[in-house]
């Protein structure tokens, strides 16, 4: 990594044994602490029935719906589902419980490898994406569940 992501941190250092997930959207890679997901559902388990703005559908858990979003690789609210979309992950958030649409999940059971915060450059209020780390010959980027839905709820707004 380039010294101007001089801001090091350790998946680690703010959770002592970090796991995580890496949600596929397409070409994306986008890490989040494991504890942060509730359940992963088959996408056909949606319910595309009378979804609310920006949503694709419904998801039951906990004798409760809760709206599944769909998103782009540049994190932009899809209202139609790319075929690939084949995994719903739920979030859990301080408030309930958010769906998000994926191609594939990855569990890994102990997070290597060094995080990366953004330079000051490349933050902007309305990204999700606290930082990037390294992953599969590439990278991944890094982001928490009240981040991401707080970004659809702005996606959303602005529609």
């Amino acid at each position: 990594m380039s010294a101007v992501m001089s801001g090091r941190l350790t998946l680690a250092d703010q959770n002592q044994r970090a796991t995580g997930a890496v949600l596929k959207i397409d070409l994306l890679d986008l890490l989040i602490q494991q504890g942060e997901i509730r359940t992963l559902e088959s996408a056909s388990d949606v319910d595309g029935s009378d979804p609310e703005q920006g949503s694709v559908g419904w998801i039951s858990f906990a004798q409760q719906r809760w709206p599944v979003y769909c998103l782009s690789p540049q994190l932009e609210v899809l209202v139609s589902v790319p075929s690939a979309r084949r995994t719903c992950v739920l979030l859990a958030l301080e408030q309930g419980y958010i769906g998000v649409l994926c191609d594939d999940v990855t569990i890994l059971k102990q997070v290597s490898g060094q995080l990366y915060e953004l330079p000051v450059a490349m933050r902007r209020n309305d990204t999700p994406i606290h930082g990037v780390i390294s992953y599969n010959q590439g990278i991944a980027c890094v982001s928490d569940a009240n981040r991401l839905a707080a970004h659809i709820g702005q996606q959303i707004q602005r529609s």
